[in-house]
């Protein structure tokens, strides 16, 4: 049917008094625009009319990937034409249209409805299928996105010249006004005229500023809001009216982990007086990890329509395996009673009353299944993990180049399949993540191939049993290659942090992104510093230090760092071999100026005066202090300024180290690494001493 075209015939003599709406206008707000607010749950809504309508077919004109209004100073400007739901139902005639579609919130399962019509609610007229529509909202939910609905439906008993037609409009602007009298609705030009097939068409337009989806993910939305066994008698299709493209609404099949999936109709629910409610469908656990929101959790189906969705049946967080649960739950449930004659369906139709008496023992037995899955799934899914982590590093090959001993090469296999099969899925799609993973699990293959030796020559020798040469060599042999690939470890740290300091120093960042770098590797700066910790001294020598020099420097306050901090510090400390250093960071490319040396000589002297009057802070560091100023330059113009700084730098109190400097410094003092790495690599190749 066409809406801008009249079918043959003329005008029938109908009820008089055209088409009005009774509804409370919070009701228009609350119902239509409130819960409906995506343009698929709209359509879905719609389709579960058709369906009620005995359809077999139904059709949605759309344009994908657009956005259907554009917004131009405060005002909306369609901006895709129209959206269109046709179906292929027996329609209404012009009296059925004022006596039950215009009436909203009236129980269709339970209302008397006319014999000619509809003998029982409950179920729809010719297929006697089980109705989705109960609370007759649904008709509103255009509302959610549009503002205006046009309806053109033919439908009764048809005569020599086809089904009677009733064709309204609905404008949500006359709807929503302050009175809450009946509102006559504007009367289309085919009403009352007939068609010669029967059916409804629904279309929208005056749209609100809603995107609707690509076309993967429409469908998806589509699929999963209608129980996959509904098919057989009923199909969606879709035209996308941008592109001119036109595909219909399959099921989705989910792949699942190796014998994970359960029949939930062999595990029945029982109420507590032993009341037993008829539960169908499957449940599982996902091969990957959800990629899509509408393929998350459990679908749970009522009247072949979805009534929720969960991801792990509403349990409390805490309990074993959750994050697996909710990561790679899967399932579909036809549970009937809950949209019966106990209605558990919250108004909005996105969840189900879970703490009714029903809720309560759904939930119940939901959870005793998801344990059971998630027990039975446990080890298939840490194999495919492992299975993935092996595939992304090429694991199997790095394993065969590191080592020629057949026991470490077998050691590490097992490793990187424990190890592997405990990380999560999103970590071994980073590159990076699965690098050190890898060589992590290099490094440590090694040592634990030494462990199994030494508990095998224990066991030996409490059974008595003689220990050979050969047996003694290849722990001796072991150990050293445990040793260089733990040098081979630190090595690759090293040299990474030297490539980003590289980086930092060529790009001229922020001098905070070398202070986060310093906290992590302050063997920077001397190669004999270690992780800069916060220990109780330096907290102490901060905390006393930000007092004395903001209380003799009023509006001139000072920030000290011990590691990393967001806002930008004066200093950094670090406690290494009972000096006090004290390390200042300008930008690479930075010049230091006289206000800048003025700063330091004032830095300087406090403290030299801090350790003076503090006995416990020069007890804590017996060597004292020293600042190292790490800037590229200096620009004074004043000479004395010049002096003054040579002079602390004569004293021993300040050095002064330039970016270059320090990266080619930090590059020396790392050769003796590049040549244990490449020596690690030869012996860990070849198994013997090189």
């Amino acid at each position: 049917m066409s809406v801008q075209q009249s079918a043959s015939g003329t005008s029938d003599q109908v009820s008089t008094g055209g088409y009005e709406l009774r509804i409370s206008r919070l009701t228009v707000d609350k119902l239509g625009v409130k819960l409906y607010d995506k343009v698929s749950a709209v359509v879905s809504e719609l389709v579960a009319n058709a369906y009620d309508a005995d359809a077999e077919n139904v059709t949605v004109r759309l344009p994908l990937s657009t956005k259907l209004a554009s917004n131009k100073s405060g005002l909306l400007t369609d901006a895709a034409g129209a959206i269109e739901i046709e179906d292929d139902g027996h329609g209404m005639t012009p009296d059925e249209a004022r006596q039950f579609y215009l009436r909203v919130g009236a129980d269709r399962r339970s209302r008397s409805q006319l014999p000619a019509v509809e003998e029982n609610g409950n179920k729809s007229r010719i297929k006697h299928r089980p109705v989705m529509g109960r609370k007759g909202i649904g008709k509103l939910a255009p509302f959610g996105i549009c503002r205006k609905i046009e309806v053109r439906s033919a439908g009764g008993t048809p005569d020599e010249r086809g089904y009677l037609v009733t064709h309204f409009y609905m404008d949500f602007d006359k709807i929503l006004t302050d009175s809450d009298d009946p509102v006559p609705l504007a009367v289309g030009a085919d009403d009352g005229t007939r068609d010669p097939k029967s059916g409804t068409l629904i279309r929208l337009s005056n749209f609100l500023n809603k995107i609707v989806p690509d076309q993967d993910e429409f469908g998806r939305q589509m699929a999963t809001r209608f129980y996959p066994g509904m098919a057989n008698d009923f199909h969606i299709h879709v035209v996308d009216t941008k592109r001119n493209n036109t595909f219909d609404i399959k099921a989705i099949d989910i792949k699942l982990l190796e014998n994970s999936r359960v029949d939930v109709s062999q595990h029945p629910l029982t109420l507590p007086d032993g009341t037993e409610l008829p539960v169908s469908g499957w449940m599982g656990m996902a091969q990957t990890a959800y990629k899509n929101a509408e393929l998350a959790g459990v679908r749970i189906y009522a009247r072949n329509k979805i009534v929720a969705i969960t991801r792990d049946f509403n349990q409390p967080s805490g309990y074993t395996g959750e994050f697996a649960v909710r990561s790679y739950l899967v399932g579909e449930i036809t549970a009937e009673w809950i949209d019966g004659k106990v209605d558990l369906v919250r108004t909005d139709r996105q969840d189900i009353l879970w703490d009714s008496e029903y809720g309560q023992a759904f939930k119940a037995w939901g959870a005793n299944l998801v344990k059971q899955i998630a027990h039975q799934s446990r080890e298939p899914r840490r194999a495919r993990v492992a299975d993935t982590f092996f595939s992304m590093s090429d694991f199997e090959n790095k394993v065969a180049k590191e080592f020629q001993d057949k026991d470490i090469r077998d050691v590490a296999i097992k490793l990187g399949k424990k190890i592997g099969s405990f990380a999560a899925e999103d970590e071994l799609g980073d590159v990076d993540f699965v690098d050190d993973l890898a060589n992590f699990i290099l490094t440590a293959a090694p040592q634990q191939a030494l462990l199994n030796s030494f508990r095998d020559l224990a066991k030996h020798l409490n059974e008595g049993v003689d220990i050979n040469i050969r047996q003694m060599n290849d722990i001796f042999k072991r150990t050293n290659i445990a040793q260089l690939a733990a040098y081979a470890q630190i090595t690759a740290q090293r040299l990474r942090v030297i490539e980003n300091l590289e980086r930092i120093v060529n790009s001229r960042v922020d001098e905070s992104e070398f202070q986060n770098l310093l906290t992590q590797a302050p063997w920077l700066i001397a190669p004999s510093w270690s992780i800069i910790t916060s220990n109780r001294s330096l907290l102490t020598v901060k905390d006393q230090f930000e007092r004395a020099w903001n209380e003799s420097h009023p509006g001139d306050p000072i920030v000290l760092a011990i590691g990393y901090e967001k806002k930008r510090p004066d200093f950094v400390l670090s406690s290494i071999e009972n000096t006090l250093h004290i390390v200042e960071i300008k930008k690479s490319g930075y010049m230091l100026g006289d206000a800048d040396i003025d700063r330091l000589s004032n830095y300087v002297d406090a403290f030299e005066r801090f350790f003076e009057d503090h006995v416990e802070i020069r007890n804590s560091f017996p060597r004292g202090w020293k600042i190292t100023l790490i800037v590229d330059g200096i620009k004074s113009a004043s000479s004395s300024q010049r002096r003054a700084l040579q002079s602390f730098m004569d004293a021993g109190e300040v050095e002064h180290i330039t970016w270059l400097d320090f990266l080619l410094r930090a590059k020396k003092v790392h050769e003796q690494f590049l040549e244990i790495q490449e020596k690690g690599k030869r012996e860990l190749k070849y198994g013997t001493p090189v």
